[in-house]
């Protein structure tokens, strides 16, 4: 069989060029591209401008219809539910084109509302929430404490003037005469009983008397029993009368007081009333403000020692030190939202979605050792902001916060912003706290994040779907043509007029726009990935900054592009470097069987190369099986697993109808000690299979690259240009023969963007991109020989490729089947025995 094989290897040096001409078909539809179709230039005679200085910058987001069109849909919809979930990868730029479009299309007409926080004089943790027009909040809060002050200068001078303290002294005057009578009264009544009341240091002292001398003990005990008992009577009854009267005066001095008391508050009531009339007639329109200084002028009557100066109201009494509080502090407002200088609804990104940031908090003071707090101190929250505009926030910043995911759901369908301590809600703080009036929600939630992460929530989180019924799918690119480009000019003019660059030169912004489209691994795309474009400005920027020129120019770009590419080449180098030595071994000339050089990608955060890898394939006699050496040790993707799977089936279909497939094969990424992924190197995999069943070689000197079907069609790959490159980069530095390429398919030419080494390598025909749509054209090309048709007879020429696998099938089939006579009849010949 050996003899057999070599002597078709001899016989295919001659027919070589014989089989270039009898089968042009199979060698022309391998195309071999042109220097000129590895690059998509951009031709600056496209752009209508000298510099960026001439052309005005881009109004509305490029390349964003769609999202633009959801978002105008989500915004109009008042609803419930029809919150806006903003996608794409980062650096889009989606915050910015979500801010753009909410300032443009927002909702003019609806109206702004302040918020306050007032005192419930009744219950002080509850506070009271006011709804107010924009701009009434600060006019209270400004109202309420010149009501106060006025109050707190002016109830001292009307408690202190004449007719007032006339009026106190004559209650006064009454009561001492009620006193004085009633004791006369008493003192009438003990002469009758022959007593006399005297006041001591201890109180009131009865005594007998006769002929006006008070009796002493002995002459008191000489009287007969009858006549002191009479006294002792007597002086009892008077006891009591003053006893009676003791208990009255307390009372006398209680209703004196009540009568002050009722002075002072008709005094001050009638003060408060017309203070209260000056208040601004617009906001005395409103009825909540109307009850809330209603409540406020009963707790004054009712607290006015708080106005009189007879109390230190701002020291404490035991240490001396100022109180965290003023006692009228009560009275003031604590204005929550204040959009008194808002003309739109507002528009509020909040970066740091804590549970607190989204609604509020209520702080806390010390004092004597324990922590207060009060209405004042209720501080504000995203949600409050944002009340009757919208709310814009980071999918991801919302879900790594701890607890916070469900509270924004909740606080959306609940319409309501409840103020509720997480500590309180957890049970894990001993601290009292307020419980304030919950705020009505009237807001639109706009989230921005990844594909990913909203289909993620789509599926799993049944409220999801309810809350954001609209999706804004930012494109990632742009389709290329000769209108685009100069619309892409003037966001780029946008980008350095944000950045605050110099200005660009028609050659500059072409190179850029050459640059978007290798970004975008695409020649007829540009990416819209607008961080990464105000990068390349700042840095080519910085370049004309060195070389002291007044604009970016094509030297400058294609500086920035170098240094980028050098700044992220070390691991780049590593590789080549370790291949030119022979560390990694990769053959550029010379022919093998069962060996084929497959294109792999690496992707290190910036850093994107191309890597060459050794892809071989052994075939032995067995039961029809194809064996991945990766899938087997668990360092084979799903992708990679997938791709071997339907070059089985190829192999199946192709070869495995008339007789079985006597062989198996292993198949494996030589010095691979990583994952491996991806079907790109299904092709070339296929290829060193076919190459080991047939026994021939295949030329070392070219590359393979591309997916196929179990067709054997080749399909697009991505990376192709890092591939190509990562080729070339091996050969150049072995030195170019002449003869060096790559293979890639013929779909992915649109996408060729490759470097200007490799062009004008192509261009002195030193190196050759082929396109193939066709595993047959792909062995063509590496191994010299037609892949051969099959004939009536359903056979395939004795010198083809086809052929060469057929034939070597069989006589692997024959061998197995005369493995298999051996053993079976060794089996027989021991049961015989037996």
């Amino acid at each position: 069989m050996n003899d057999l094989y070599s002597k078709f290897n001899l016989q295919r040096k001659t027919l070589s060029s014989a089989c270039y001409s009898a089968h042009p078909d199979q060698v022309t539809a391998a195309t071999r591209l042109e220097a000129a179709k590895l690059f998509h230039p951009c031709d600056p005679a496209l752009l209508d401008f000298d510099t960026t200085e001439d052309i005005a910058a881009e109004s509305s987001p490029l390349g964003l219809e769609r999202a633009i069109e959801a978002l105008k849909v989500g915004i109009g919809i008042p609803s419930k539910g029809f919150n806006i979930f903003v996608m794409g990868s980062a650096g889009l730029g989606k915050h910015t084109m979500t801010k753009q479009l909410l300032a443009q299309h927002a909702d003019l007409k609806s109206k702004l509302s302040d918020w306050c926080y007032v005192n419930n004089f009744s219950n002080g943790n509850k506070p009271v929430a006011l709804q107010l027009p924009a701009g009434m909040g600060i006019r209270l809060k400004e109202s309420l404490w010149h009501l106060i002050e006025e109050l707190k200068k002016t109830v001292p001078t009307l408690l202190q003037n004449e007719d007032f303290i006339s009026n106190v002294d004559k209650l006064q005057n009454e009561l001492n005469d009620k006193e004085i009578a009633a004791f006369r009264a008493i003192e009438k009544r003990a002469k009758t009983k022959s007593c006399i009341l005297k006041r001591s240091s201890n109180g009131y002292v009865i005594h007998p008397v006769k002929e006006g001398k008070i009796f002493s003990k002995e002459e008191f005990e000489k009287l007969p029993k009858e006549k002191q008992q009479a006294i002792d009577q007597s002086i009892n009854e008077l006891r009591r009368m003053l006893v009676n009267l003791l208990k009255q005066v307390p009372l006398w001095d209680q209703e004196m007081r009540q009568k002050k008391d009722q002075l002072e508050r008709e005094s001050i009531a009638s003060t408060l009333d017309y203070l209260i009339s000056q208040l601004p007639e617009d906001l005395m329109a409103i009825d909540c403000i109307v009850s809330h200084t209603e409540n406020l002028k009963q707790h004054v009557l009712n607290n006015i020692p708080l106005f009189n100066g007879s109390l230190e109201t701002e020291v404490n009494e035991y240490t001396g030190q100022k109180l965290s509080f003023s006692p009228y502090t009560i009275y003031d407002v604590n204005l929550l939202i204040d959009n008194s200088r808002l003309e739109r609804p507002p528009i509020i990104y909040e970066d740091n979605p804590t549970y607190a940031n989204l609604i509020g908090r209520i702080e806390h003071k010390g004092e004597l050792g324990t922590f207060i707090t009060n209405f004042t101190l209720i501080k504000p929250g995203a949600f409050h902001r944002a009340n009757g505009g919208y709310l814009i926030l980071d999918v991801i910043q919302l879900l790594n916060k701890p607890f916070v995911w469900d509270l924004f759901k909740r606080t959306l369908l609940s319409e309501e912003i409840k103020l509720q301590p997480l500590e309180q809600q957890l049970s894990v703080s001993a601290l009292s706290s307020l419980e304030p009036d919950s705020i009505p929600l009237d807001i639109k939630v706009i989230l921005v994040g990844d594909r990913t992460t909203y289909y993620l929530l789509k599926r799993y989180d049944p409220d999801f779907g309810q809350l954001f019924k609209i999706q804004a799918d930012c494109s990632e690119q742009l389709t290329r043509t000769p209108e685009s480009c100069r619309l892409y000019s003037r966001l780029i003019k946008t980008l350095q007029s944000e950045a605050n660059t110099r200005h660009l030169d028609r050659n500059a912004v072409a190179r850029i726009i050459e640059y978007a489209a290798r970004l975008v691994e695409d020649g007829e795309k540009l990416t819209l990935h607008r961080e990464t474009l105000s990068g390349v400005l700042l840095e080519a920027n910085y370049w004309a900054q060195q070389h002291n020129h007044n604009l970016i120019t094509l030297q400058a770009v294609e500086q920035t592009i170098d240094a980028r590419q050098y700044r992220a080449g070390y691991l780049k180098e590593c590789v080549t470097d370790s291949i030119h030595r022979g560390i990694h071994q990769i053959e550029t000339e010379g022919e093998t069987i069962g060996q084929v050089n497959g294109l792999s990608v690496i992707c290190l955060d910036d850093s994107t190369f191309g890597r060459p890898s050794r892809i071989t394939a052994a075939v032995h006699l067995g039961p029809s099986n194809i064996l991945d050496i990766e899938r087997e040790v668990d360092l084979s993707g799903a992708s990679h697993s997938k791709g071997v799977m339907i070059l089985t089936a190829f192999l199946r279909e192709q070869y495995e109808q008339q007789q079985p497939l006597a062989f198996s094969a292993t198949l494996t990424f030589e010095q691979s000690y990583g994952m491996v992924d991806g079907d790109s190197a299904s092709a070339a995999e296929l290829c060193a299979l076919l190459s080991a069943i047939a026994q021939i070689p295949l030329k070392q000197n070219i590359a393979v690259t591309g997916a196929i079907d179990q067709h054997g069609n080749i399909e697009a790959i991505g990376g192709v240009n890092e591939k190509v490159e990562g080729f070339f980069d091996i050969c150049n530095a072995g030195g170019l023969t002449g003869e060096q390429g790559v293979i890639i398919p013929k779909t992915n030419a649109a996408h060729l963007m490759v470097n200007k080494q490799v062009r004008q390598s192509v261009e002195s025909k030193q190196f050759h991109v082929w396109a193939v749509d066709h595993i047959s054209q792909v062995m063509v090309l590496l191994t010299g020989l037609p892949m051969g048709e099959i004939n009536s007879q359903k056979q395939f020429p004795a010198h083809s490729i086809n052929g060469a696998v057929i034939s070597r099938i069989k006589q692997m089939n024959k061998a197995l089947n005369k493995t298999n006579g051996k053993t079976n009849g060794h089996a027989r010949l021991k049961k015989t025995k037996d």
